[in-house]
């Protein structure tokens, strides 16, 4: 499983990054970038997994190691 700073980074390398309930927020409240990460995507479910599985892709592409 990825570190919570290897979320962070796949976050910000994401082409399909969504943030949870980003249609109910306007986009000045909207999660910035430092507070990016895949916890807060709405394809992070609920037992840690992307349900399209990016996670290790990017970090693959990106030359980061899992833990």
């Amino acid at each position: 499983m990825a570190s919570r700073e290897q979320l962070k980074m796949v976050a910000q390398n994401c082409s399909q990054y969504r943030p949870k309930g980003a249609s109910m927020v306007s986009s000045t409240s909207a999660i910035d970038d430092k507070n990016k990460s895949c916890v807060n995507c709405e394809h992070f479910t609920e037992d840690n997994k992307c349900d399209i599985n990016l996670v290790d892709e990017i970090l693959s592409n990106m030359d980061v190691k899992l833990d």
